[in-house]
C-alpha cells in the first residue's frame, strides 16, 4: 500500500503570514504603548495640566488666601487693557527681545565662520564660547551687577581710561535696557556659535571651491550659498533665541535688586509681572490671564517666523 502525498494547500503560507504580521504588529503597538506611556503621561502632567489649568484660573478673581474665587469671564483679559505696569512690561520685553536675538545671532554667526577658518582650533574656542552657556543665570547676573556697579564696578573703571564718566548702568532707565540685553548675548551666544558650527560645516566644500572658482567674493557666498543652506538651523536660532528672551526673567529679578518695582531699579519684563501677580499679590487668575497673553503673543511672533522662513517653491 503506498502513501498518498498531498499537494500543499496554497492559501495555508499567506495564511500563516498574515496572522503571524498581525501579532507582530500587536506586539510592537503594546511595545509602544508601554515605552511611551510613562513618557506621554509624564508630559501631560507636567506641561498639558499647568497650562490648562493657567488658562482655567484666567477666568476666575482667584486670590490664593481666600475662599470665595468667583467667576469673571474676560475681566481679568479686560483689565489688561489698563493695566500700565502690563503695558510697560510688555513694551520692555518686545524690545529687549529683538535686541537681544538679533545681537546674539549676528555675533554667533560672525563667530562660527571666524572659526571655520581655524577648523583645528575651533572645538577649544567652541568649547570656551560654551561656558557661560552652562553656568546658572544667578551667579552669573550677580557677577555682571559687579561689573555693572556705578562706584566699583570693572566696566566704569575701564572706560575710565578713556574718558567716560561714571555711568549707572542698572540705575539709567535707558542704559539699564543695553545691560541687560549685554549679559543675555554673553550667555546665550555660545550655544548658537556651537548650532552654526555645526551647520557650516555641513555645507559641502565642493560648492565653496566652484563659487571661488567662478570669481565669488565672500559676500555672495555667504548671501547665495552659506546662508540660504543654513535656512533650517537659522529658523532654528532664532525661535530658539525668541523664546528665551522673551521668558526673561532670573537677570532682571537679580541686576535690578528687586521683585520689578523698586526706586531707581525698576525693569518691568512679562515675566516678572507675572511673577509679582502670581507670588507676591498672590491674584493667581490676573496672573494666569498675563501667562495666557504672552504664550499667545509668542506663538503668533513663531508663525510669523516660519512663514518668513518658508522655502519659495
Amino acid at each position: 500500500m503506498s502513501d498518498v502525498i498531498l499537494p500543499p494547500q496554497p492559501s495555508s503560507l499567506p495564511a500563516r503570514l498574515a496572522r503571524g504580521w498581525a501579532r507582530m504588529k500587536r506586539n510592537h503597538i503594546g511595545f509602544v504603548i508601554c515605552a511611551l506611556g510613562p513618557v506621554l503621561a509624564l508630559f501631560v502632567v507636567i506641561r498639558i495640566y499647568p497650562i490648562a489649568e493657567t488658562i482655567r484660573l484666567s477666568f476666575y478673581d482667584y486670590h490664593i488666601t481666600r475662599r470665595s474665587n468667583p467667576f469673571v469671564g474676560l475681566g481679568n483679559y479686560a483689565y489688561l487693557f489698563e493695566d500700565g505696569p502690563f503695558h510697560e512690561a510688555l513694551v520692555n520685553t518686545i524690545l529687549f527681545s529683538m535686541l537681544a536675538v538679533v545681537a546674539t545671532l549676528l555675533l554667533a554667526l560672525a563667530c562660527a565662520i571666524l572659526l571655520r577658518s581655524i577648523e583645528k582650533a575651533a572645538p577649544i574656542y567652541e568649547l570656551l564660547f560654551y561656558i557661560p552657556v552652562v553656568t546658572p543665570w544667578v551667579p552669573a547676573s550677580v557677577i555682571w551687577k559687579w561689573i555693572f556697579d556705578p562706584t566699583f564696578g570693572a566696566l566704569n573703571y575701564a572706560l575710565s581710561f578713556f574718558g567716560v564718566a561714571r555711568l549707572g548702568w542698572l540705575q539709567d532707565p535707558t542704559l539699564i535696557l543695553f545691560a541687560l540685553v549685554a549679559v543675555s548675548v554673553w550667555k546665550m551666544v555660545g550655544y548658537f556659535v556651537v548650532i552654526f558650527g555645526v551647520g557650516l560645516r555641513a555645507i559641502p566644500e565642493e560648492l565653496l571651491e566652484a563659487a571661488d572658482l567662478d570669481g565669488a567674493t565672500a559676500w555672495r557666498k555667504l548671501t547665495r550659498i552659506v546662508l540660504p543652506l543654513m535656512r533650517p538651523i537659522i529658523l532654528f536660532s532664532v525661535v530658539t533665541c525668541t523664546i528665551i528672551n522673551f521668558n526673561v526673567f532670573a537677570p532682571v529679578y537679580v541686576l535690578t535688586a528687586s521683585s520689578q518695582g523698586a526706586p531707581a531699579y525698576d525693569f518691568k519684563v512679562l515675566v516678572g509681572e507675572i511673577y509679582s501677580n502670581g507670588f507676591v499679590y498672590y491674584h493667581m487668575g490676573y496672573a494666569g490671564a498675563q501667562c495666557v497673553v504672552l504664550l499667545l503673543f509668542v506663538m503668533s511672533l513663531l508663525i510669523v517666523q516660519f512663514l518668513a522662513f518658508r522655502e519659495k517653491k
